[in-house]
């Protein structure tokens, strides 16, 4: 699923750990809405330019296998205009992805995020983060799930009823569930996002579809107010988070949080 990162990830003395709790956290800044029904396909990446002008969002369309068959490439600037389309993924966008969704913090090969695979007996009324019995979180047709389904008493039971083995893959971390993907292929950097190496964080949309800040030792953070969120992605300096967040059918908001750490 992951390919090794460079040497220079995986040597070094790591820097001390910033302590996830004692951060501070602004409001999360509306940037813009974007209208996904437009762009066509499924939103898959999110990703900084070094100097955090610009943002590159990718979407994609899969065959029934899950295996991209269309990729369509955009930027989004700060000034809140709609997405532009460009004719590819930009260099920086691919380097940028390769630690950001990496399977171990960059900097730090401890700090793993482990997978297992297994099949098991799920009905609808389960919250995966991901697949096609996804509620909540982010589902293969990239809907916002949770409370917001109105999944109400009669669907409940219709879907015990209909209930199946499906196959189940989980990421977890420090004990946390960080990506979970049923009947799906996993999709490394969907609900996560690893912090730039030197701060042992890592950013991640939990089954509630809210995003959480955690450090190495597993001490953890909310950002207040987030829902149906995905792809978080860190600034290189770490010193923003920005998010994708689901507000209806085909609707989404790009959202940016300025993070502070203690002195």
């Amino acid at each position: 699923m992951w390919i090794l990162l460079a040497l220079t990830f995986a040597v070094g003395s790591p820097s001390p750990a910033v302590d996830a709790s004692k951060l501070t956290l602004s409001t999360p800044a509306t940037i813009v809405e974007i209208d996904t029904g437009k762009l066509k396909g499924d939103l898959s990446r999110l990703a900084w330019s070094p100097d955090a002008q610009q943002l590159y969002l990718q979407t994609v369309e899969r065959d029934r296998a899950g295996n991209i068959k269309t990729a369509r490439h955009y930027v989004l600037e700060r000034g809140g205009k709609p997405p532009k389309g460009i004719e590819s993924e930009p260099a920086w966008s691919t380097a940028y992805w390769s630690w950001k969704s990496t399977q171990a913090a960059p900097g730090l090969p401890a700090f793993k995020i482990d997978v297992e695979q297994q099949q098991k007996r799920m009905s609808g009324t389960s919250i995966p983060m991901g697949g096609d019995l996804a509620r909540g979180g982010v589902d293969s047709g990239g809907s916002a799930g949770g409370a917001a389904t109105g999944f109400g008493t009669g669907d409940a039971v219709s879907a015990a009823l209909q209930s199946q083995m499906v196959n189940v893959f989980t990421l977890k971390l420090k004990g946390e569930v960080v990506g979970e993907f049923v009947n799906a292929p996993a999709m490394p950097g969907l609900t996560f996002g690893w912090a730039p190496a030197g701060t042992g964080l890592i950013a991640f949309a939990n089954k509630d579809g809210r995003v959480i800040i955690m450090d190495d030792q597993g001490r953890k953070q909310e950002i207040a107010s987030s829902k149906a969120a995905f792809l978080p992605a860190w600034t290189h300096d770490g010193k923003q988070l920005a998010f994708l967040e689901r507000t209806g059918k085909n609707k989404a908001v790009l959202k940016i949080v300025d993070v502070t750490r203690p002195e």
